[in-house]
């Protein structure tokens, strides 16, 4: 989150990088959706693991597996689609997206998905009670998605408090939606682990 808003002010001030381009710009789509889905769906699978009341150590290691799956889905997925955007732009002789290159897209859609991934998982990780853990993991989920809403809302020159509750809504939605199937699938299946 600090590596973005770092960004962001470097682009907002008009800083241009080493190659000759805007890097925020560049990667604005990357770190706006690999932060914002690293953190929705773990906050999600935390808060359903919690609703079925399974333990903090269980929570940790689907959390961790969860979000390194993550990563590798993500990258790769950003590197395809980015090398065939690439591809198509080139077969029909136009210009391709900017300055970037599917590599770089992959590298940075998997940093900006690797650290919205660890924010919901951090306060189970270091030990927090259970229930604790998750009003933690949450208020920080919530501070991370309104920022990053705020963030893209100043490199878009768009309202900022609309665009952090914007994206605030959305994952809080499917946080809980997550917490409510996890008291499901307890119900249902008796878990207690």
């Amino acid at each position: 989150m600090i590596l973005l808003v770092h960004a962001l002010r470097r682009h907002h001030a008009g800083v241009v990088g080493a190659r000759g381009h805007r890097l925020a710009a560049d990667s604005m789509r990357e770190v706006v959706f690999g932060v914002e889905d690293g953190t929705v769906q773990n906050m999600a699978l935390v808060a359903g693991m919690v609703g079925a009341a399974l333990s903090n150590r269980i929570i940790v290691i689907a959390a961790a597996i969860n979000a390194i799956s993550g990563v590798l889905s993500m990258a790769m997925g950003t590197y395809l689609s980015s090398k065939a955007e690439r591809d198509v732009a080139l077969a029909r002789g136009e210009a391709g997206p900017g300055h970037c290159t599917p590599e770089r897209d992959a590298v940075v859609m998997a940093a900006a998905y690797a650290g919205g991934a660890l924010i919901p998982l951090l306060p189970f990780a270091v030990g927090l009670p259970r229930v604790g853990a998750l009003w933690t993991s949450m208020a920080i989920a919530a501070a991370t998605l309104f920022t990053l809403g705020v963030a893209k809302a100043v490199a878009s020159h768009q309202a900022r408090g609309r665009a952090g509750a914007e994206m605030l809504l959305l994952a809080s939605a499917a946080g809980f939606l997550g917490y409510g199937l996890g008291i499901l699938a307890r119900a249902v299946f008796g878990v207690a682990v």
